[in-house]
């Protein structure tokens, strides 16, 4: 008797069941809260969308930055005074333009005065490595860095054609800057190949320098968290920003203005471009920015500037509630708490829902699910009065679907499969990676391109989904990608170590850190003075945010019957 081959078999069952590719049951809840399930997106560029908004809110606070208020007519002046100080430099359009920076009224002008010239914003973590940088300056072609004194460390010896460095103290007040810059006065230091920015802005040039962009060209690269200088880039377009800032804006209706946000989501990760500013900036909000996230300063601007959207990541959540107490009515202006970036536990959800109970708030934490790779999150549980554990249902001109890990089979309602996406959030793709790209976003039978997100899940009855884990073993820790194996191999690459496996454990502020299991090379004593100078290797070696926080040291390490390393028994190990 003949034998059917499995995937052949998988697919006919799926076609003897009630098909459900069609079938939208979470459009009832559209309905209940008379919202369209599909919108008429800006032609534009980013740019344009948010200098339309300023046209019409002009005098309206566009941002607050430790007490410092900049209009809408004044942030699209500074916007246009940077594109014009960018002439300087003969940016041509689509080149891309580094931004090393963290939030701040400087950051967010150039990220808008680049797209303003049709140039392309390419966005790195202000923490990364010297190879972090250089290599994404090289493999964008990129001519221009803009570097903020933090990073100066590790950036001040970078060969770049054009080097500015920006202090985070510009818009500062008079005696904040003042003290600021005494304390931080060796990371202003500037060569002689480079300029300050001030020097940068003398340097304009008359004249109103705009190129016409269209909504599906590309506007901004932004790197996955890859830990060994070999992140990827993802390119992102104008629609995508666009796209996610409209879905927003059009399932929370305090994204307009006359609200506020807490800006503290940084701009190299896309929920706090996308989400953080480019949706609050569109909505005419004010944005209340902070360049480094801790609670002192969180509370700080919760006790004067009063802001209603806390946007956040669960290692914030953690934070604010284990860190300083605002005040039993330090939250009570706080309206909406989404939180996104990373899977939030039912524990935690419900710690911060009593905290912001306890602090003068009635607000209630909803979720938002997505990646980098759908510009911010592509399914919310913000229509939801219940089920606010899942990760909710698909935004307007959204699909989420659940497939066979890497096919186009479809699952049934409540069996576990690969979350996958479609829509006009998707990224463009994955800059000098097309076979990256290519396993990535897939065009499936039904013609649509769908984002494969690595994440496990089930949709239930009522079309709402679920997340069950994640496909590999990448750790997210701080709302940040980590990849053990690429920690690995530059582990491995240290004179003492023989072998190295890199597992994710638990950590209470960032969620998971990283902890390297290590095998020293033969002959090679175990000391004191080996671990420091190891431990001195990755610091080096890895991005700061990728570091291990834990290192073990064992003879060998466990394997399966078929000789690779057992990381599973490593992880049930740790946890006992």
């Amino acid at each position: 008797m003949g034998i059917v081959n499995d995937y052949i078999k998988k697919m006919l069952d799926s076609f003897k069941k009630p098909q459900i590719d069609n079938e939208r049951p979470w459009l009832k809840y559209y309905i209940e809260k008379e919202k369209s399930e599909h919108l008429t997106y800006l032609k534009g560029s980013m740019y344009d969308g948010v200098k339309d908004t300023a046209s019409r809110n002009e005098n309206r606070v566009a941002l607050r930055f430790y007490g410092v208020e900049i209009t809408y007519k004044k942030f699209m002046k500074n916007v246009d005074l940077v594109a014009a100080s960018l002439q300087q430099f003969n940016i041509v359009e689509n080149e891309c333009v580094t931004i090393c920076m963290p939030n701040s009224p400087e950051s967010f002008a150039l990220i808008y005065a680049v797209n303003k010239i049709g140039a392309i914003a390419n966005i790195v973590h202000p923490l990364s490595t010297t190879k972090e940088i250089e290599r994404a300056l090289s493999e964008t072609n990129s001519s221009t860095l803009f570097c903020a004194d933090v990073s100066m460390p590790k950036a001040r010896d970078i060969k770049v054609k054009n080097f500015v460095m920006v202090p985070t103290s510009t818009s500062l007040p008079k005696v904040l800057k003042v003290l600021y810059n005494i304390k931080n006065s060796a990371n202003m230091k500037i060569e002689k190949h480079m300029l300050n920015w001030d020097m940068f802005i003398l340097n304009f040039k008359e004249g109103e320098f705009y190129v016409k962009r269209k909504d599906t060209d590309p506007c901004a690269i932004i790197y996955s968290g890859g830990t060994t200088g070999k992140p990827k880039g993802i390119i992102l377009s104008n629609l995508n920003f666009s796209a996610m800032a409209q879905q927003t804006a059009h399932l929370c209706d305090l994204i307009r203005p006359g609200y506020s946000v807490l800006s503290a989501l940084p701009i190299f990760h896309v929920f706090g471009l996308s989400v953080c500013v480019h949706t609050c900036l569109l909505g005419g909000m004010t944005l209340i920015v902070l360049p480094k996230i801790d609670t002192k300063n969180i509370n700080k601007e919760l006790k004067k500037h009063k802001p209603n959207v806390f946007p956040a990541v669960p290692s914030l959540i953690k934070l604010i509630v284990n860190g300083n107490d605002p005040g039993k009515n330090g939250f009570k202006d706080i309206k909406l708490v989404v939180v996104g970036g990373d899977y939030l536990s039912a524990d935690l959800r419900i710690e911060m829902e009593k905290y912001l109970k306890d602090h003068g708030s009635s607000a209630i934490v909803k979720i938002g699910y997505g990646l980098s790779e759908a510009s911010g999150f592509a399914s919310s549980n913000v229509l939801l009065e219940e089920h606010l554990d899942s990760l909710g249902i698909p935004n307007p001109d959204t699909e989420l679907k659940i497939f066979e890990p890497g096919s186009d089979i479809e699952k049934h309602i409540g069996d576990i499969g690969e979350i996958c996406i479609t829509g006009p959030t998707l990224m463009m793709g994955y800059i000098n990676e097309d076979k990256e790209t290519n396993n990535t976003l897939v065009k499936h039978i039904d013609g649509k391109v769908w984002l494969h997100t690595g994440d496990l899940g089930y949709k239930d009855e009522n079309g709402i989904f679920y997340y069950s884990s994640r496909l590999k073993r990448m750790i997210i820790s701080n709302g940040y990608n980590i990849y053990p194996i690429e920690l690995e191999e530059i582990i491995t690459k240290c004179e003492y170590v023989s072998a190295c496996t890199v597992i994710g454990i638990p950590h209470k502020i960032k969620s998971q850190v990283p902890k390297a299991v290590i095998v020293l090379k033969k002959g090679v004593e175990d000391t004191p003075k080996v671990r420091t100078d190891i431990k001195r290797y990755c610091y080096e070696n890895i991005a700061k945010y990728a570091i291990p926080a834990e290192y073990e040291f064992r003879d060998s390490l466990p394997v399966t019957a078929v000789g690779k390393v057992a990381y599973k028994t490593l992880e049930n190990e740790h946890k006992k």
